[in-house]
């Protein structure tokens, strides 16, 4: 899976899959400009994890998310295309 997130974001997923003792792959994108704002680069962070259902606290209601599970038990949560939305542990009781 490939997980689409920004400089801040990948920092954390990266420092998250190596205390998980996770392999993965960094990958430039691109450099996204905002009106206004300045710009801001996306990267894309590989990795082979199991896809798992979402639990419903982590649904994101009509739009659809996706969840993996790290060996943990934490869980990725991102949307329908792979943009990075949170780290998550499950709450007790619903692994």
């Amino acid at each position: 899976m490939r997980f689409i997130c920004t400089d801040a974001d990948r920092r954390e997923l990266m420092e998250v899959l190596t205390e998980e003792g996770v392999t993965h792959q960094v990958r430039d994108l691109q450099s996204v400009r905002e009106l206004g704002t300045g710009s801001y680069e996306l990267f894309g962070v590989e990795t082979n994890l199991p896809e798992v259902k979402v639990p419903p606290e982590y649904a994101q209601g009509e739009i659809g998310a996706r969840a993996f599970r790290l060996p943990s038990g934490r869980l990725i949560i991102t949307d329908m295309e792979g943009n990075l939305e949170q780290i998550a542990r499950p709450l007790p009781g619903k692994q």
